[in-house]
């Protein structure tokens, strides 16, 4: 055996091994901080700008190897850092890892830097994530910006193999995953018994059944009912704009609870439940059939879908809008996700009705072709952004394909920093 093999065991005491990790981890984080230091001073005087590259990231993936997206997201920390003092100062000593200042300078502001300070010294990296994530979603802006990213990403995707296999890679908001999961177990639990397969091999099989029953035509297996739930988390200060924690983005728990139901739990600082109110269904059956014997469709202009719709409140409930019929329009569930997601708004005519408005600001129009069908009764463009498309009748088709969203939503009480 060679001499100059490296040495595997050394057979000092674990714990001294042990405090020499934590020592050269501490140094890890403070080279890592002067790092960010002199990445933020670079990127402020753009000495990048000499070699043509278009940004400090683009710098950063050429001359240090970094890819783009992690090379963006440290100069984003690095700027963050100089307007968190408290934070910057624990990074410098190497008292944070560079995963928690990542996380909790998403988040960071001057009002709560010194509470989240405290909590990410006394967390896991995994804990500091899971409650910044939260943190984060429950701001109305950051979430909405989040919640538009993630539709975005959204994708299916096939590889196809030599030996005759294949993978499907499906990218979901976190909300449609849960869906397509529950689907799956549904699906699952109607297959036949078979001792041999595995429950990865089962939920393939289900996926296969899916397949099947939908080319055949038999897309329905009776009611899910609630044996079936995505049971989001939400503070009901983030809720009604006031920040606080929300398992997903708020435009998706408001896209989710517009046509869902709320179960109120009221918390004590711990997080321990102190009252549970009673589960309410938001739209009841009979208003929904109100509403779908006015709109019959979907009432996004141009949108003929006479299934899966639910019953939008286009003034939300969590921010004062009532559940009534004036409030209730009937949206597909893609033309509800732009709405809560997308960027797209909705707003009232001077003549009292409702028309669409895209993310750039200008109203959707409604072509001559849609007018013909009732979608729009107005004969032409609308001669400002305030009067905009007007929506119309539907053709006529049954109530009983308004979809009543499988959810319960909690609104709880804010636990932390406050």
């Amino acid at each position: 055996m060679s001499s100059n093999a490296p040495t595997v065991l050394s057979f000092r005491p674990i714990d001294e091994i042990e405090a020499t990790l934590l020592d050269s981890w501490r140094e890890v984080s403070k080279a890592t901080h002067r790092f960010l230091v002199l990445l933020r001073e670079f990127d402020l005087r753009e000495g990048w700008r000499a070699y043509g590259n278009v940004d400090c990231a683009d710098w950063l993936n050429w001359k240090c190897g970094i890819s783009r997206v992690t090379a963006q997201e440290k100069v984003r920390v690095a700027k963050a850092l100089w307007t968190l003092p408290h934070i910057d100062a624990a990074f410098e000593r190497g008292d944070l890892s560079y995963s928690k200042v990542r996380a909790v300078s998403r988040v960071a502001t001057a009002r709560n830097e010194e509470a989240l300070l405290r909590f990410a010294l006394e967390s896991t990296a995994a804990q500091v994530e899971a409650y910044c994530r939260r943190l984060r979603n429950g701001d109305g802006v950051a979430s909405a910006d989040h919640a538009r990213r993630l539709q975005e990403m959204r994708s299916l995707s096939r590889t196809i193999r030599e030996d005759g296999s294949g993978t499907l890679h499906v990218e979901l908001p976190r909300a449609d995953l849960e869906l397509v999961l529950n689907a799956l177990e549904y699906v699952g639990r109607t297959l036949p018994d078979d001792p041999t397969r595995s429950l990865f091999a089962k939920g393939a099989d289900a996926l296969l059944q899916m397949a099947r029953d939908a080319l055949a035509g038999r897309t329905g297996h009776g009611a899910a009912g609630d044996n079936f739930q995505v049971i989001v988390h939400v503070d009901a200060d983030a809720l009604s704009g006031h920040g606080g924690e929300s398992d997903l983005p708020l435009p998706t728990v408001k896209r989710l609870c517009c046509d869902g139901a709320v179960t109120p739990i009221v918390e004590d600082d711990t997080g321990r439940p102190l009252d549970i109110g009673r589960k309410q269904r938001l739209v009841s059956g009979a208003l929904k059939k109100a509403v779908f014997a006015r709109d019959r469709s979907c009432t996004f202009p141009g949108c003929h879908h006479t299934r899966y719709l639910d019953a939008h409140h286009v003034q939300h409930w969590a921010d004062g809008g009532e559940t009534n019929l004036e409030n209730l329009l009937l949206l597909c569930t893609a033309h509800h996700t732009l709405v809560h997601e997308g960027g797209f708004t909705i707003r009232r005519h001077r003549d009292g009705r409702w028309y669409f408005v895209r993310p750039d600001g200008r109203p959707v129009e409604v072509e001559a072709s849609s007018a013909k069908d009732g979608v729009c009764d107005g004969a032409g463009p609308p001669s400002s952004a305030e009067d905009g498309p007007r929506l119309g009748t539907h053709p006529r088709s049954s109530a009983e394909n308004v979809r009543e969203e499988r959810a319960v939503y909690r609104l709880t009480s804010l636990r932390f920093g406050r």
